[in-house]
Parts: C-alpha cells; sequence; structure tokens
C-alpha cells in the first residue's frame, strides 16, 4: 500500500467500523480528494493524516475497543512518530491494559514529543501514582500546575493535594487544596479534604463550614456523613452525631 493510499484509508475505516465522525472530524475532511491551491495539487501531510488517526484511535479507547484503538494509533505513530496525541493515546490503552512499564514508556515519549502539553504531564501523574510512585507523582503535577491557561488547573491543584497526602507532605497538602479553592471555591474534593484536615486539628468549628459547602456542592455520601458524625461528636452533640450516623449507607 503507498503511502498515499494509507491516507485515503481513513475514510474508508470511518465508514466501515460505524464509528460517528463528531465536530472536529476523525476522518479527513477532504476524504482522498486533493486540494487545489495556486501552487497545484496538494495532498494532506503525513502530519494531518496521523492526527486523524489519533482522533479515530481515542475514539475507540473511549468506547472501549482496545484493539481498534491500538490499529489506529499504530498508524498514527507510523506516519508521524512525534505525534504525541497519539503516543499519549498508546499510554493510556496500555495503562488498561496494566502494561505499566509500556505505559510509563510511552507517556515519557508523548512528553519528550510535545513537553508543554499539560494533560499528558497530568496523566502521567495518575499512571505514577498508580504505581504508588508519590514523589515522581506529585513534581510532573508541581510542573503541570504552572500552566495558568489549562481549564482544569483547580482540579490539577487538589490532585496535587491528594498526593502530597499519599507523598507523607501533610502541610504542603493543605497548602495545595487551599490553592485549589482559590481558584475555584466550589472545588469538592478540595472542600472535603479540608474539612477532614481541619477536624484532626481540633478545628471543628471550621471544618464544620467547610463541611457544609461541600453538602452544597455536591450533596451527601458515607464519607462525608462520616466526618460529619464525627465533627459533631467532637463539638459534643451527641443526637446531632447520630442523626448523620444514621444516614450512612443510605445517601
Amino acid at each position: 500500500m503507498t503511502r498515499s493510499s494509507r491516507w485515503c484509508s481513513i475514510r474508508s475505516l470511518c465508514i466501515a467500523t460505524g464509528v460517528v465522525c463528531l465536530a472536529g472530524a476523525l476522518c479527513l475532511s477532504s476524504g482522498c480528494a486533493t486540494a487545489v491551491s495556486s501552487n497545484g495539487p496538494k495532498q494532506d501531510s503525513p502530519e494531518d493524516a496521523a492526527a486523524a488517526y489519533t482522533s479515530l484511535g481515542k475514539a475507540y479507547l473511549a468506547e472501549g475497543n482496545l484493539p481498534r484503538a491500538q490499529q489506529a494509533l499504530n498508524h498514527a505513530v507510523d506516519l508521524d512518530a512525534g505525534d504525541s496525541g497519539a503516543l499519549e493515546g498508546l499510554a493510556l490503552l496500555y495503562q488498561r491494559q496494566q502494561e505499566l512499564d509500556l505505559a510509563d514508556d510511552f507517556f515519557q515519549k508523548a512528553l519528550k514529543a510535545d513537553p508543554e502539553a499539560t494533560r499528558i504531564r497530568n496523566n502521567y501523574a495518575a499512571l505514577l501514582y498508580q504505581r504508588e510512585q508519590y514523589a515522581q507523582a506529585c513534581e510532573q503535577l508541581a510542573v503541570a500546575s504552572q500552566d495558568i491557561n489549562y481549564t482544569q488547573r483547580a482540579q490539577l491543584f487538589a490532585n496535587l493535594g491528594q498526593c502530597e497526602t499519599a507523598n507523607g507532605d501533610a502541610t504542603a497538602a493543605q497548602q495545595y487544596y487551599e490553592r485549589a479553592l482559590d481558584i475555584d471555591t466550589r472545588n469538592a474534593r478540595s472542600l472535603l479534604a479540608l474539612a477532614r484536615i481541619d477536624h484532626t486539628q481540633g478545628n471543628d468549628e471550621r471544618a464544620w463550614e467547610r463541611l457544609q459547602r461541600y453538602f452544597t456542592v455536591a450533596g451527601t455520601d458515607d464519607d462525608s456523613l462520616r466526618l460529619a458524625s464525627d465533627i459533631a461528636s467532637a463539638q459534643g452533640d451527641s443526637t446531632r452525631a447520630a442523626f448523620y450516623r444514621q444516614q450512612l449507607g443510605g445517601s
């Protein structure tokens, strides 16, 4: 198969597998046709074809169709070895298959191809956290958190708080959870984590205030109800403590 015919096969691949091409087009929008410019006919570049395969592979990955995802992502890397999105997709695929060493290798390749890719760095940190490499995970998240344009920055700082808790640095964890709330006052994970920290430190009034904000944002769950009961008990309110204990398991 020639290179040009391989690019053209993307369109037929979408049709044959029944994948809906969403906004941004998983298939090349021009199909196999050439684009005419003042310099004459121009074929789609290998980078464009690789990007289309990457989008297709990630769509399959989201559906849980790992063999199709691997096929498409490998095509993307064949066409453009520096396609950071395809390399990340393969890393996520191998992580899902519990091939964690391979996943680590591909995350590193993806970051080498695009060191500024905050999403990739955050996903790599998740893998490191899964492998209980907490110090390395926190380091990756700290770098990622410097991207002031990242739309999920509050969540990044909440991730850092969780990571530093696992890493044994409670002071840093508290600072990162506070930073998450500076960015998004409704960040539920940080509200609950800080309420728990406040309770541990004996500041039950502030813990209760944070917990009430958590209830407003996220509702109740077993963790928050258990904490509510513990705070009420610490404040000497046995009736309120019993009320929250009775709701455990029914939230």
